[in-house]
């Protein structure tokens, strides 16, 4: 089979939070065409666990313009290892340390437009402390939220949470458990 050929890429938007590519490319039929891709950094998403409890984040989210409920995340710093980053948002957002954590996971967030990974983490021994929050995060008044396991699922069912990255970490945990 042949392989597809990118023809050309430039930036067609950048910001410091992310660039967009616009690639023209030529399909193995040898098709041209056009594609716009998203380009961010990767992130780590934290499954907060102790017995049969879940820690998740409570904060509102200005593009939502709505509360939500959430797993601890959050972008992967240049030079920074998934796991680094998954310890630092936990410190962050949550204000624990975690004994033992490890990664059980990952995922494409943004399939049909990005390469971005979500790489999935698993803490246990839990030691609590002081949240760092940053100013949007204060804001928006992020707080901790302790629930059952079966509560989680059935927020998810019901609707009660809509996002893809409490919603796909929380069911590699499931498998994983």
């Amino acid at each position: 089979m042949k392989n597809w050929k990118t023809i050309k890429s430039k930036a067609a938007f950048k910001c410091p939070y992310l660039k967009i590519l616009e690639e023209d490319f030529l399909t193995p039929s040898g098709k041209k065409h056009k594609y716009y891709i998203l380009k961010r950094n990767d992130y780590a998403v934290v499954v907060i666990k102790e017995k049969n409890f879940l820690y998740l984040v409570e904060l509102y989210r200005y593009p939502l313009k709505s509360k939500l409920i959430e797993f601890v995340a959050g972008v992967i710093e240049k030079n920074e290892s998934p796991l680094k980053a998954a310890k630092r948002e936990l410190k962050e957002e949550a204000g624990i340390t975690a004994k033992k954590i490890k990664k059980i996971g990952w995922y494409y967030a943004y399939k049909g437009c990005s390469d971005q990974k979500a790489h999935i983490f698993l803490a246990e021994g839990l030691k609590f402390g002081e949240q760092d929050l940053d100013d949007l995060e204060k804001e928006g008044k992020m707080k901790v939220r302790k629930f059952k396991i079966s509560e989680v699922r059935e927020m998810i069912k019901s609707g009660k949470i809509k996002d893809n990255d409490t919603i796909a970490p929380f069911n590699i945990f499931m498998l994983k458990k």
